[in-house]
């Protein structure tokens, strides 16, 4: 049974965060992490150096979790203490247990702690790319981020947070404030909202440095299916690297097309697909009258045989 370190204080409901938080220790077998968790766990020496600190300390600031069926709890916040604690051989870890609250609150809970914890700079683009397609979203609204921020400073430094003086002004637009929030341009925040739309496998590629930004931004112009088209093809044909050139072609082939072949994007991604401008013709334009009188009941493909007839018709008579 969990132990309450501090009995006056019960477990919190919802977002209530102004309301004093209490904290206890739950096993670290009854944790379950995040559903959800989009974030790297730490590794190599920053890992290690958390399992020394926690081995030598213990486990100083509580994690936060939600109460989950079965008399588990579900990790929002604290991932890489929970698997550090573990490896240190602690079997209880502190922590800050939420009841009802909903999935879209324990979403906005997850993000926003890990990014408060690590900071945006060390975020994958991925992860940067959610972020801010989730600042965008209804689940990351002011009153959210502030209540939370609010939460983890007491958590931490074991009081209220001052009351701050400067408040971002109100005529800021959505993609000003998230750029002026993350230290990065707007232009920025435009491409990381156009990176998260693509399929979890070019995400990966992304993060990796296969697919480079401007190229991933071209990428997310196409369709689902034409995206894992692409993704395919690059693992049939051993295409390890997606370059800008080829990122616009698929995006202007695709558009192209009412319903692209998987032929033309493997011949754009091979480097064999013929970009040569095509010869259209010239336009003619009918006026509105002829074109009822003459024309207006018949396929556009019989137009175009007719109006040849015609004018070969006209060009002979008059030649004579």
């Amino acid at each position: 049974m969990a132990k309450n370190i501090t009995s006056r204080f019960g477990v919190t409901d919802g977002l209530n965060f102004s309301a004093e938080q209490g904290v206890t220790n739950l096993p670290i077998d009854r944790l379950i992490p995040y559903h959800n968790h989009r974030f790297t766990l730490y590794g190599g020496e920053r890992l290690n150096d958390m399992i020394r600190s926690i081995a030598e300390n213990g486990v100083i600031t509580p994690i936060i979790v939600r109460t989950i069926p079965d008399g588990k709890y579900e990790i929002l916040s604290g991932h890489n203490r929970v698997y550090a604690a573990g490896q240190a051989g602690i079997t209880e870890i502190p922590a800050v247990v939420k009841s009802n609250l909903s999935d879209e609150e324990a979403e906005s809970i997850a993000v926003i702690t890990n990014l408060m914890q690590r900071g945006f700079s060390e975020l994958k683009l991925s992860e940067q790319a959610y972020a801010v397609a989730l600042r965008y979203s209804k689940l990351f609204d002011e009153r959210k981020l502030k209540s939370i921020s609010d939460e983890l400073y007491r958590i931490e430094n074991g009081k209220a947070r001052p009351q701050e003086e400067n408040v971002p002004p109100e005529h800021q637009t959505s993609r000003d404030a998230a750029a002026e929030e993350y230290g990065i341009s707007p232009a920025t925040v435009a491409r990381l909202l156009r990176i998260n739309t693509l399929i979890e496998p070019l995400k990966e590629l992304v993060d990796k440095g296969n697919i480079k930004i401007r190229s991933a931004v071209d990428l997310s112009f196409l369709t689902e299916d034409e995206q894992r088209m692409v993704y395919r093809i690059m693992n049939e044909q051993r295409i390890s690297v997606i370059d800008m050139k080829t990122a616009k072609q698929l995006r202007e082939v695709a558009s192209s097309y009412a319903e692209v072949s998987e032929e033309v994007f493997v011949s754009v991604m091979c480097g064999e697909y013929d970009d040569t401008p095509k010869d259209k013709g010239e336009r003619i334009t009918l006026h509105t009258a002829t074109y009822k009188r003459y024309l207006s009941s018949y396929p556009k493909k019989q137009i175009n045989e007719i109006i040849e007839k015609a004018l070969a018709f006209y060009f002979e008579r008059n030649q004579e």
